[in-house]
């Protein structure tokens, strides 16, 4: 029997868990060690469950949800202003949804790997410019792939910077905050 996991698997397993959960996790997974591909079995069934528990415990479900309405009225409020016959498409509505979804997704994966402890200001922001940039892309290789389902460009860069401003406000509003258990937890207002 092998005295524990290869250094590379290791190494990978180590970035895809969140840092505040990254030592327990992997001490477990090497006290479990048997084989290469049990340890990768063990790894791909633990792995997305730590994150979702992280998610779930760094995360205010309320306020993700403040934060999901206040991007989806960023882009209805960028087409709105545009071109209203893009609302009255009838896949319109559900087409803005999109990109707010992605970039609430970000924000959402962002606290589940931020460090633990208050964060600055600064980095906050952090998970809604990932969101954006992830929108952004995920728009263009949709209008290769398929121009019609694609928002209009001037939507996409209205709705983005719109997207920022409010996912970036929502976000200073309502910090996380430490609980001094080295969990984060959002500040109630």
């Amino acid at each position: 029997m092998s005295a524990g996991p290869s250094k590379t698997a290791e190494a990978i397993v180590a970035m895809l868990v969140p840092p505040a959960c990254r030592e327990e996790v992997l001490g477990d997974l090497h006290e479990r060690y048997r084989s290469s591909g049990q340890y990768a079995c063990d790894a791909a069934r633990t792995v997305p469950m730590v994150v979702v528990s992280r998610i779930r415990r760094s995360a205010d479900p309320q306020l993700l949800l403040m934060e999901a309405f206040a991007l989806y009225v960023s882009f209805v409020g960028a087409a709105w202003l545009g071109d209203r016959r893009f609302l009255e498409d009838e896949w319109g509505l559900l087409r803005l949804a999109v990109p707010a979804a992605i970039v609430v997704a970000a924000s959402t994966m962002e606290y589940a790997y931020a460090k633990a402890g208050r964060q600055s200001r600064l980095r906050l922001m952090r998970g809604p410019m990932l969101g954006v940039l992830l929108a952004i892309a995920f728009e263009g290789v949709l209008r290769i792939s398929n121009p019609a389902m694609a928002l209009p460009a001037w939507v996409t860069v209205d709705g983005c910077a719109a997207d920022l401003v409010m996912s970036s406000a929502v976000r200073l509003l309502f910090p996380p905050a430490d609980d001094g258990d080295g969990r984060q937890r959002w500040k109630k207002g």
